[in-house]
């Protein structure tokens, strides 16, 4: 049987691979947290970003830098909500995250919705 993380186990894997600059850390969380066909959606970009490597490529795209968070999670069945922050030198975002989870609780479909 595969291990299969908690719900908070992936999104701080998530979460985390906003926060790091290494990109080899980041793929490996975004690895470990997505399936290879996660879909992402988010006020950032004007189509979905598709698969892991593309996610990857994503979250570590030179922007404003700063810290994302995710907390407050619910979920039940294959989806999951919760709210995240992003706070950068150039001030703060929060927004609710909603999400489908496949059977090892990987992140299948992830979109962003900013307040």
């Amino acid at each position: 049987m595969p291990y299969r993380p908690d719900l908070e186990t992936t999104l701080a894997r998530y979460a985390e691979a906003w926060n790091t600059d290494d990109p080899d850390a980041r793929w490996s969380l975004v690895h470990a947290c997505a399936a290879p066909g996660v879909v992402w959606l988010g006020p950032e970009v004007d189509r979905p970003v598709e698969g892991q490597a593309a996610l990857a490529a994503f979250l570590g795209v030179p922007g404003e830098g700063g810290r994302f968070e995710v907390g407050g999670l619910d979920g039940h069945h294959d989806r999951v909500r919760a709210r995240w922050r992003r706070v950068t030198a150039g001030g703060e975002a929060t927004g609710l995250l909603v999400a489908r989870v496949d059977r090892e609780h990987r992140l299948l479909e992830v979109v962003h919705f900013q307040d």
